[in-house]
């Protein structure tokens, strides 16, 4: 049994890819709810680096090996808490293990199922009046050793050539790369532009999509945080901090919180939580691009035309709280790439939650052998970018447009 167009489906989780499922739930003809523990658009919805681009599968050839050498060093892009690391090494084992060229490959070609559907699906939207702020320039990568660079634009021409990316724009030296981006500084030397990205504000993208989707009577529950769903003949009973409803159907899109509600109803995910940093600095001269600082593994993205947000690195096992000595961090390894930046003057200090799987692969399909409860989550660090395609695709799978086998990739028991 399939749900009905016009069965009231319950979408828990108000960040991207609740958001936007319910998008194209609402679309398909489904009465949706979305059910929000905390404010609409909290945990990584609009801290993120605001960047829409081809996904890419984070494990990855030599990130074990050169991990190694950085993975508890507190200052460096990539760090696990020693504390953690048994609690951890489950999911840093299967990391490993996928961490290798043959396996990247295979993953990205599974993303590019996702991919594929990105453009099109950010064109309709911001049709709707949604996105519509999104710049589509491109991004910037600015390098300070020549090798990385090449290195780099090697990599994506390998990529485009499987016809899985854009291709990369010629390979630009100091003097051309500062005449292209005249914002970088003195660190930045050899770099290339990646075409194929956009970019901007997420917090306004979250709002238009909010707003929107009050406009669909879509109703917006914050403050209501769901501890349990469960099946019966009558539909799915939710419980909550505010109460107990049925839906005909559920799909739990909580981020890394989706990991307990899953268990709930009776299966397991492999997810954890990878914390990512933000701010803000306000830059003499904005940069025309988002441009990802090479060597300091950070990005830096115009939100309008006075805040530059800054957002980097990847944290395993820390808690939720902002850890300043990663902020410092962030700003020591940027502040060589960029010129005319006050770093002492940087504001909006952020830290948020991304669910993160060890294959780099989300989560999009049905709970165990259910026709009423379904999952969305496990997006990494590329839920703003595959947040609408996402959301198609669960929509199709909950009205019966398609069936289990096309989303076998990001099955749960995959």
């Amino acid at each position: 049994m399939t749900t009905r167009n016009n069965d009231h489906v319950a979408v828990i989780g108000g960040g991207i890819i609740g958001l936007c499922s319910a998008y194209f739930l609402e679309q398909a003809g489904f009465r949706v709810t979305v059910i929000e523990r905390d404010l609409i658009g909290s945990g990584s919805a609009r801290g993120n680096g605001g960047q829409i681009v081809p996904a890419d599968p984070l494990p990855a050839p030599g990130m074990v090996a050169d991990g190694l050498k950085h993975w508890f060093s507190p200052s460096s892009a990539f760090f696990i808490n020693p504390k953690s690391i048994f609690a951890l090494a489950p999911f840093l084992t299967r990391f490993a293990l996928h961490s290798n060229r043959r396996t990247f490959l295979a993953s990205y070609r599974k993303l590019d199922q996702l991919n594929s559907l990105t453009t099109q699906l950010f064109d309709e939207m911001a049709g709707a009046g949604v996105g519509t702020e999104f710049t589509p320039s491109g991004n910037l990568k600015a390098f300070r050793e020549r090798s990385n660079a090449v290195a780099a634009r090697e990599s994506t021409q390998e990529l485009a050539a499987l016809g899985l990316t854009g291709a990369p724009g010629e390979l630009l030296d100091t003097r051309a790369l500062h005449c292209l981006e005249p914002s970088l500084g003195d660190d930045a030397r050899w770099g290339f532009l990646r075409p194929d990205v956009r970019w901007g504000d997420p917090s306004r993208f979250i709002d238009q999509l909010a707003e929107h989707l009050r406009g669909k009577d879509v109703r917006l529950v914050e403050h209501s945080d769901v501890t349990a769903i469960t099946e019966s003949d009558q539909g799915v009973r939710t419980t909550t901090s505010t109460g107990e409803q049925v839906y005909s159907a559920v799909l739990v899109a909580a981020g890394p919180w989706s990991k307990a509600l899953v268990h709930t109803a009776g299966s397991k995910i492999s997810l954890v939580s990878g914390k990512g940093y933000s701010f803000t600095v306000r830059p003499e001269l904005m940069p025309k691009f988002t441009v990802l600082l090479g060597e300091a593994h950070v990005g830096a993205t115009p939100l309008d035309q006075k805040r530059l947000r800054i957002a980097g690195t990847m944290e395993f096992g820390a808690g939720s709280s902002i850890n300043q000595a990663r902020i410092d961090a962030i700003a020591v390894a940027a502040e060589p790439f960029l010129s005319g930046i006050d770093w002492s003057a940087r504001t909006d200090d952020w830290a948020g939650p991304r669910p993160m799987t060890p294959d780099g692969l989300p989560y999009i399909g049905r709970i165990g052998r259910s026709n009423r409860m379904f999952v969305a989550t496990g997006h990494n660090m590329l839920g703003l970018s595959l947040g609408p395609a996402t959301g198609q695709l669960i929509a199709h799978l909950m009205r019966g447009s398609i069936g289990d086998a096309e989303l076998s990739s990001f099955a749960v028991n995959r």
